[in-house]
């Protein structure tokens, strides 16, 4: 009985917290604001299922895969993130390259510098 609560909790939790971060990446203008609503999806979402899954299941094939399935969302969503960032920065400047005007300290400014 206790443990079919905290399934329903923690299954709710994780459609709380994507259907909360989907909402913000409606309102959200700017695409590198938007970035930042994808990691909660992809951690505590992803931590909330896998916990709902194991106390259902315990040990099983089912929590396995489910925490294989999270470390792929982990590593990939860095990744990806990191790749949407620069695609967005050059589409938006023409390259990725910080501008002089950014005053970032150590590194290299316009498309000249690239290496």
């Amino acid at each position: 009985m206790v443990a079919n609560i905290a399934i329903a909790v923690l299954l709710a939790l994780c459609v709380l917290s994507t259907a909360i971060c989907c909402l913000a990446l409606i309102l959200v203008k700017d695409v590198f604001n938007r970035m930042h609503y994808l990691a909660p999806v992809t951690s505590f979402s992803v931590l909330a299922l896998l916990a709902a899954v194991a106390l259902q299941n315990g040990w099983s094939q089912g929590t396995i895969k489910t925490i294989l399935i999270l470390l792929v969302l982990f590593l990939v969503n860095a990744v990806l993130t990191h790749a949407t960032a620069r695609a967005a920065r050059v589409r938006q400047f023409g390259h990725w390259l910080p501008h002089p005007k950014e005053h970032i300290l150590g590194a290299p400014h316009g498309p000249s510098s690239q290496l």
